[in-house]
């Protein structure tokens, strides 16, 4: 008779045992039948041919992807997920019989690591009473697949109406899901994708052994040629091979640990809070963006609280006077909070009124308070500047290179006046990572112009219909980029007409990943300002922990 107690703890063991975009393959055990790759199978999932009857749960949203496949081409990629239990399910239908056990696992991966991801499963109990219960669960490792696997997994008694799901402990991190198996009960489903590094196996045969334990001693004093194999020994994932893991492999060897131990990788101080690179994080939200905001982000909706809009003044020494702004705070601030602030910039003859009230009709605050309630985007504060910064005049009196300049000159008065204002009056937090700005025509120019120039200050740059006169090299050195460029224009633009496709080229040209929104019927106003509004708030912040 099988032990299906110990079963279950070598299952788990080699379950979590996966390094670097892979899941662990399991080792044979006594008494356990091992089936070649589509034999035998209750379900196999692999989503080569299609969603196999999986749907996004809850807000969540799933769909075939070719980005990062773990076999084949093709995975189930899971976006939108506003609540970690937003995840993918399959209804299983009369698959599976109440009372009985089965083998199961699936390989997940998630953009960010840290939370666990979680196998689970659904059903109504004899009563009709909906219940859950996990199947498994790994601790997720950016950019890694991990294997969820439980060999006997036994179904209640009285369940029906049963949903195989798939979620994670917390975050709302996107998700790739790929070879999902369900198979009779002790079946030892081993996944590892070619050419690809198992923790421990440093010598790739598929068995951990005393072979891999002299493999890894000779690595501390030799190092690694082969990065599989250096991968393979970093068996506690820290994304440091030492001594320790030496230790930690000839145990497993021995018998003395049953799995190797998940330790947090150091993150360095120039990097922490950072979870996606800027090529990542544009590309996730570029799989977000909508043409045309709903009409009914624009309402206010019952339930809802939303933020509070003031406006005041500050002392700027650029300009030598007084400058007025006008300030969102976010629904119960509360100073006890810190909050990011988002800059939103207006155009050319305009006012620090013109993107908030605007005479009532630009509906900013509720499409950013409806974007907050919904979970959708952080809670912030936004600042509505006058940004024409001339030390001789008050307002703009022409449009000609004199006061193309004095626009150009609110980069002064943001940095050394608007800026430290708003930091010493109100509860916020600092850093690029907390700072993002964005403007409209002549504000779009600043945006970009600013952005470019101070990365140190900006995480996240957006630009509705820019006006042209944006020089530079449209690129970013070092590790002072953004997290974020995100470009907007309307095809039916007659004022700056093609210039901020201008922009999107020279981007393109430099390599510089942005977000290309092209609004259809925009013109040069609000029907191009809101959906870009309506897209960026949902954006800001959100690339760090």
């Amino acid at each position: 008779m099988i032990n299906y107690r110990k079963l279950r703890a070598s299952a788990a063991a080699f379950a979590a045992c996966t390094i670097l975009g892979q899941a662990a393959s399991a080792l044979p055990l006594p008494g356990i039948k091992a089936y070649a790759a589509d034999e035998g199978y209750l379900i196999h999932d692999t989503f080569e041919d299609g969603d196999r009857d999986w749907s996004g749960r809850g807000q969540a949203s799933a769909s075939v992807s070719t980005k990062s496949a773990y076999k084949g081409s093709s995975a189930l990629m899971v976006t939108d997920r506003s609540s970690a239990w937003n995840g993918a399910q399959k209804n299983l239908g009369t698959v599976l019989q109440a009372g009985k056990e089965y083998s199961f696992s699936a390989c997940v991966q998630s953009v960010r690591s840290g939370a666990d991801l979680m196998l689970s499963l659904q059903y109504k109990d004899a009563g009709g009473t909906t219940k859950y219960g996990h199947i498994a669960q790994a601790k997720a490792d950016a950019d890694s697949y991990m294997q969820l696997a439980n060999t006997s997994f036994l179904i209640p008694e009285g369940a029906e109406d049963m949903v195989l799901y798939i979620e994670t402990e917390s975050g709302t991190s996107d998700l790739l899901i790929d070879e999902v198996i369900i198979a009779e009960a002790g079946t030892a489903i081993a996944e590892k994708a070619p050419g690809k590094a198992i923790v421990g196996d440093i010598t790739g045969d598929g068995v951990i052994n005393s072979f891999d334990v002299l493999m890894s001693r000779r690595g501390i004093v030799e190092g690694f040629e082969d990065k599989n194999a250096e991968k393979a020994a970093d068996v506690d994932r820290n994304k440091e091979f030492n001594i320790s893991d030496v230790v930690l492999l000839h145990e497993f060897v021995m018998g003395k640990i049953t799995e190797f131990p998940y330790v947090e990788p150091e993150v360095p101080p120039e990097s922490q809070g950072s979870s996606y690179s800027m090529e990542e994080f544009t590309d996730m939200i570029a799989k977000k963006v909508v043409n045309s905001e709903p009409y009914d982000s624009h309402k206010e909706k019952s339930g809802v609280k939303y933020g509070t809009i003031k406006k005041d003044k500050y002392y700027s020494t650029t300009c030598k006077r007084d400058k007025p702004y006008v300030i969102l705070l976010p629904a119960d601030y509360s100073e006890d909070k810190k909050y990011p602030v988002l800059y939103v910039m207006h155009g050319y003859y305009e006012n620090e009124n013109r993107m908030i009230t605007d005479n009532g009709q630009m509906a900013t605050r509720q499409i950013i308070g409806n974007a907050i309630a919904e979970g959708e985007a952080k809670d912030m504060i936004v600042v509505f500047p006058y940004i024409y910064s001339s030390a001789t005049q008050a307002t703009v009196s022409g449009m000609d290179e004199a006061n193309n300049q004095a626009y150009d000159n609110f980069i002064n008065d943001l940095t050394k006046d608007l800026m430290p204002y708003i930091e010493e009056h109100y509860s916020i937090k600092t850093g690029r990572e907390n700072t993002a700005l964005t403007g409209f025509s002549m504000g779009g120019r600043e945006s970009l112009l600013i952005g470019m120039k101070r990365p140190d200050l900006f995480g996240y740059i957006g630009a509705i219909c820019p006006a042209p006169g944006v020089t530079g090299s449209f690129k970013w050195d070092g590790d002072d980029c953004p997290y974020l460029v995100f470009l907007t224009a309307g095809s039916n633009d007659n004022v700056v007409y093609s210039t901020p496709n201008s922009y999107h080229e020279n981007f393109t040209k430099n390599g510089v990943p942005h977000v290309w929104h092209y609004v259809e019927g925009g013109a040069h106003g609000d029907n191009s300002i809101q959906p870009h509004l309506y897209n960026f708030v949902r954006a800001v912040f959100q690339a760090t922990n």
